[in-house]
């Protein structure tokens, strides 16, 4: 006799919620999480060292960021604009912080795969704070650990756009605190395409003070309530003024500075050129997350909240500009995966019934393959290093 698949799930849900409510037992779970999925997805250079499958690019690319982290403040030369190297001078945080503690680019990258069980616990965390649901956290976040914000602790190999995936959720998290300001920055300093979807986190704050619903009010009255009164609008503010006067300071000391014009290699729409490509690198930076996110635009106009329906879309739309600007679609596609958690806010300000949806997400998610795009297409494998153990031995 088969078991009743919906009484299982109904009591594994309520299992979370016991659990979730315990602030050991929270924890627990997320680093269980993330013993599972790293044994779906195991990590790649510890994959790469054991199998000692590293190619000659995987060896340059450990040499220019042990170079980096040596001297985070040389910049690099000799190097077209294009090159994607070229583009790293200042995306200087991993470096500093490797340099700080002793590490080298792979131990970096370990750092980076222990910063997931923190991802997982944060995310929930967020989502619970906009639903009050822990289940919806818990699943919410399954849903985009097994996009590429997820695969990326895992898989983003010396890139380390995991850090800046991370301090824009810390971010969040803290958006009425100034810490915020700090992590702002250093996720700025991971990545420039941190700068988009980090707006959307005053529109966050914004909308748990004056929730979706009184938002039919006078345009002078919203313009107060969501950016003159809002101090997390002016946290993120001097976040970003913070981050120009220090690249300009950079660029006077140092001469770091990252290659812009006809031939850097960043053009509206250069990602395209992968053609039948695309398709699969924008499909696996957030998988169906970006329904989520695509049905909450539609909605927003739908319902005439026009403000936050601009602010919401056009983060999202600059987001979506930027990373199809490059090669790399789908890692800096991934970014906007911040716009996410305003979704749950909204689901849960005009009490929509979305938890069917949700779960259905996680679950299409979890079975669908994840995929990267920078010059060529690459599938995450699930499973790969067990395939492979056994010709090792």
């Amino acid at each position: 006799m088969l078991p009743n698949i919906g009484i299982l799930f109904n009591n594994f849900n309520t299992l979370i919620i016991k659990y979730w409510q315990n602030r050991y037992w929270c924890i627990s779970i997320s680093i269980l999480v993330f013993l599972v999925f790293s044994l779906i997805y195991f990590p790649e250079v510890i994959r790469k060292r054991v199998h000692d499958d590293w190619t000659g690019n995987d060896v340059l690319v450990q040499q220019f960021v042990n170079n980096k982290i040596a001297n985070p403040f040389k910049p690099t030369e000799n190097l077209l604009p294009h090159d994607h190297f070229s583009k790293r001078d200042l995306r200087i945080t991993p470096y500093i912080l490797a340099n700080a503690f002793g590490l080298n680019s792979l131990r970096l990258f370990y750092l980076q795969i222990l910063l997931l069980p923190l991802f997982i616990w944060l995310s929930v965390k967020v989502i619970y704070k906009a639903t009050n649901n822990y289940v919806l956290g818990f699943w919410g976040t399954i849903a985009l650990l097994f996009s590429y914000v997820g695969n990326s602790f895992n898989f983003d190999t010396l890139f380390y756009d995991s850090y800046a995936y991370f301090g824009l959720l810390l971010s969040l998290y803290f958006y009425k605190n100034p810490l915020g300001i700090l992590f702002l920055v250093a996720s700025y300093f991971v990545d420039e395409r941190s700068v988009a979807p980090s707006l959307i986190i005053p529109l966050f704050a914004g909308l748990t003070i004056y929730p979706i619903h009184s938002t039919n009010k006078d345009f002078a009255t919203i313009f107060q309530k969501m950016i003159v009164q809002n101090r997390t609008f002016w946290l993120v503010f001097i976040s970003l003024v913070i981050y120009a006067t220090i690249r300009i300071i950079f660029y006077l000391l140092y001469h770091l500075q990252t290659p812009v014009g006809e031939h850097s290699g960043v053009t509206l729409g250069l990602g395209f050129i992968h053609g039948a490509k695309i398709p699969y690198a924008i499909f696996s930076s957030l998988k169906l997350n970006l329904l989520l996110i695509i049905f909450a635009c539609f909605y927003l106009f739908k319902k005439k909240h026009y403000i936050v329906a601009v602010w919401f879309t056009g983060v999202f739309l600059v987001s979506f500009l930027v990373g199809t600007a490059v090669e790399d679609v789908t890692r800096s596609l991934a970014y906007s995966f911040l716009l996410v958690y305003i979704v749950y806010l909204l689901v849960a300000q005009i009490k929509e019934k979305a938890s069917k949806f949700i779960y259905l997400i996680a679950f299409v998610n979890i079975l669908t393959p994840t995929y990267s795009l920078l010059l060529n297409l690459y599938k995450v494998e699930a499973f790969s290093w067990l395939i492979h153990f056994p010709q090792h031995f």
